[in-house]
């Protein structure tokens, strides 16, 4: 079963304060989550890239049209937040941090400027399925 937000939650007990955050629970669920973006995000972090790189533009769009903001991606803590959020994602995936890196300026990043690379480490729960077939 994919990650949720109650498990990023208890996997993170100093973020207990986004618990009921509805803008920290879309970004989770809604652009985090959604399974072509983790797709994505395990693609970057097989070209040793940050896995948030791959959907931060969507992230940090949908923050910048936010009338009142109430999960400030201008807070370090926030954004520590959001890679939390990253992390709690992939791991059933087999995927454990590696290292944190720039992001690359392809991401054009406005607030979140640098996310950890992630390694495939094994004892995954879920995977990505990838096949062609013919219509």
């Amino acid at each position: 079963m994919k990650a949720s937000f109650e498990d990023f939650i208890a996997q993170n007990q100093n973020c207990k304060k986004y618990e009921g955050n509805s803008q920290a629970i879309h970004i989770f669920n809604e652009i985090l989550s959604r399974d072509e973006n983790i797709i994505a995000m395990i693609d970057a972090s097989n070209n040793n890239k940050p896995a948030l790189s791959a959907c931060l533009n969507e992230v940090e769009c949908y923050y910048k049209k936010l009338d009142n903001p109430i999960f400030l991606l201008t807070d370090d803590f926030t954004k520590q937040a959001v890679g939390r959020m990253v992390k709690t994602i992939l791991e059933p995936f087999g995927y454990q941090p590696a290292i944190q890196k720039n992001m690359p300026k392809t991401s054009s990043p406005e607030f979140i400027t640098s996310a950890m690379t992630y390694k495939y480490v094994g004892n995954e729960t879920m995977r990505v399925v990838r096949k062609i077939e013919e219509c």
